[in-house]
């Protein structure tokens, strides 16, 4: 079993996750289930989300991690109702029910301690280990929303590629105020909207809205003002964290330009192929991409443009990349992410029938 990681002094974390090799991708009605989890996990968890950004194909997520509580069996049980739902919470509590009647008469030895212990109280103890602690929380959101999914897809398997990545700051309020900025300006940096609260699947455009638990993380933030005053600060920061994604594509292309590039292409992958490198963009599509070959994506939307729906695997040959991956990661996921592609089968991503067509 892998052991929880902690730094001393650390209790804020940016967790990102990003679904498997880019097979799935989350509509909107997908979206809103992953913030309505999200919310049950942070209250079963004791966290206190400060921040999210829930994008098509992966997430980013900022929580304060306060120190553990000595709670009893009615908080446990609240908490509890709040994570699980219909069958499964029956089982939970149904299993917590059984155990606590039946105390005293069901001991279980313990190796570590030599001794006997009561299996109630290891039972209890498995829902503490799952509280006030970041890697557990993600265990947590990711175990059930995949559960979840699965259900609703009739899938089987992981969801998500490999472990999550973690970023761990001090609570000291700068530091907060940019990392939450970050997180809030992901889908303008994706180019999706104009400004951070266009796009509903973020923290700011919720509290712009109205709602009191996305006030909270702010308000614990920036401090107990009135949210007028909380909002224009974090515009600031969310201005300043633009202006830093703005002048550090500025010095790649300069850098670009140096290396006698064409300034309008972006950094060259070593996964992409010769063949890719030298295509020409077609008459009547542009397309901008953070990273990836424009070129490349603007011959993909021709090719869907002149023969129609097409398979996948025909369309990265067709334009001569030889990684699913990074044609997945590169061209598919953000042509489909800005609603410029979509799937023939929207309900089974993984299909071997899926093709690819122009909206």
């Amino acid at each position: 079993m892998r052991k929880t990681r902690f730094i001393e002094n650390c209790r804020c974390y940016h967790l990102i996750s990003r679904l498997a090799h880019q097979a799935f991708f989350l509509d909107d009605a997908e979206k809103t289930r992953a913030i309505e989890l999200l919310r049950r996990v942070e209250e079963f968890s004791g966290v206190i989300v400060l921040a999210y950004a829930i994008m098509s194909n992966h997430f980013h997520i900022f929580i304060y991690v306060p120190e553990p509580e000595d709670i009893g069996d009615e908080e446990i049980l609240r908490r509890i109702n709040a994570l699980y739902r219909e069958a499964s919470l029956a089982q939970v509590l149904g299993e917590w029910t059984r155990l606590k009647d039946e105390e005293a008469k069901l001991l279980e030895y313990s190796r570590p301690t030599g001794k006997y212990v009561s299996r109630f109280g290891e039972y209890r103890r498995s829902f503490l280990r799952r509280m006030w602690n970041s890697s557990e929380f993600m265990r947590t959101y990711k175990q059930h929303f995949t559960m979840s999914f699965n259900a609703r897809r009739d899938h089987h398997g992981t969801m998500f590629e490999g472990r999550y990545h973690e970023r761990n700051h001090k609570p000291e309020k700068p530091v907060m105020w940019r990392t939450a900025a970050y997180v809030d300006i992901n889908a303008w940096s994706a180019g999706i909207v104009k400004k951070a609260e266009d796009y509903e699947w973020c923290s700011f455009a919720a509290a712009v809205g109205g709602d009191k638990k996305a006030r909270r993380g702010y308000a614990f933030m920036y401090g107990n003002g009135d949210w007028e005053t909380i909002r224009a600060c974090h515009e600031k920061s969310m201005r300043e964290a633009m202006g830093e994604v703005l002048a550090e594509r500025e010095r790649e292309k300069e850098e670009r330009e140096t290396k006698g590039r064409d300034a309008s292409s972006v950094r060259r992958d070593p996964s992409r192929s010769k063949a890719d490198q030298g295509l020409k963009a077609p008459k009547g599509y542009s397309v901008e991409l953070e990273r990836g070959n424009p070129t490349v994506a603007e011959r993909i939307l021709e090719l869907l443009a002149e023969d129609g729906p097409m398979r996948p695997s025909a369309l990265r040959k067709a334009v001569g990349i030889r990684s699913s991956i990074h044609f997945n990661r590169y061209y598919l996921s953000p042509l489909l992410e800005r609603g410029i592609i979509a799937r023939t089968d929207p309900d089974h991503p993984q299909s071997p029938q899926q093709r690819y067509c122009l909206t």
